[in-house]
């Protein structure tokens, strides 16, 4: 560490300013470095292309001390046995999109029957693409599931991949900014089936450092108050990550005025939808321990930061 000032490694999916939601505008308007650097820390941004998967690798190998990510392999780390804590939400909805080719005969969540459809294991879209298959009266038996991890918008275009299943963020590109596919169905028609951005501290680090957790959920509220009063300038932040204006718009837009899918606080509702996950993680045998999601949940820390 730099001359003993102590700093606060976050990891996150993706690339340099994927940060979503509040933790986005967090991370740009310095809220984050400004929150932490009043309590003597300094920030340090690990983003990681391997998505959920490699961020739980490095929580678990200590590797950073707290993650920014959805809500499934949150689940995932914590019934693993790695000991983390639930700070706070970054964005309280986030969701995922089915695309296929621009000239597909697929219309329809019905019209994937036999069809080969890529997915990243290990992620919320993994659950979005069960759920709204089972909803159609189809199985995973009656698609060809594809892990892919790299080169998926290639292997849609290039027809290897009938259907992809993206963060919207990741169809918007291609849907909006490439105009290379067109999305059949989102889990914003399906609001109960979306995820959350959640943000999770190795439980020795936030007992060690007791203060950061409280810095972070003020940089958090802080950033959802800014997207509220400056909208326009939030969105022309947000496309840093990549997104056109017009993508991040129509991501945000329908959001406004009160931008509530940016509410940071753990309510009640967090815990049914992480209890929601966990029993889909369950029933579908990808973890095998059950938790206390309500255990995991720690609201010391956000009821701190309102003071």
């Amino acid at each position: 560490t730099n001359s003993g000032k102590k700093v606060v490694r976050i990891g996150y999916p993706g690339s340099q300013y994927s940060l979503g939601g509040a933790a986005a505008i967090a991370q740009q308007k310095k809220f984050f470095e400004e929150q932490l650097k009043k309590i003597g820390y300094t920030v340090e941004y690990d983003p990681f292309s391997g998505q959920g998967p490699a961020v739980n690798e490095a929580l678990t190998s200590n590797k950073i001390d707290i993650a920014v990510y959805a809500d499934f392999p949150g689940v995932v780390l914590k019934s693993k046995g790695v000991q983390t804590d639930l700070i706070g939400i970054s964005q309280n909805k986030i969701y995922s999109t089915v695309v296929v080719q621009n000239n597909s005969k697929i219309k329809t969540v019905k019209d994937l029957k036999g069809k080969k459809i890529g997915f990243t294991k290990g992620t919320y879209m993994q659950k979005f693409l069960l759920e709204i298959l089972s909803k159609n009266g189809l199985s995973d038996k009656d698609v060809q599931l594809v892990n892919v991890t790299t080169d998926a918008e290639s292997s849609l275009v290039s027809g290897n991949l009938d259907a992809l299943v993206l963060t919207d963020d990741q169809a918007l590109q291609l849907t909006s900014v490439k105009k290379v596919a067109r999305n059949i169905v989102s889990s914003r028609q399906y609001p109960e089936m979306s995820a959350q951005s959640i943000v999770v501290a190795l439980d020795s680090y936030a007992k060690q450092n007791p203060k950061v957790p409280v810095a972070i959920d003020k940089a958090l509220i802080e950033a959802r108050n800014y997207f509220k009063s400056n909208p326009e300038d939030s969105y022309k932040l947000l496309s840093k990550a990549g997104l056109s204006l017009e993508a991040v718009k129509q991501e945000y837009s329908g959001e406004a005025p009160n931008f509530d899918v940016l509410k940071t606080e753990i309510n009640q509702d967090t815990i049914k939808r992480l209890d929601a996950t966990q029993k889909f993680l369950l029933d579908n045998n990808l973890i095998t321990n059950k938790f206390s999601t309500s255990s995991w949940v720690d609201k010391s820390y956000y009821e701190k930061a309102l003071k």
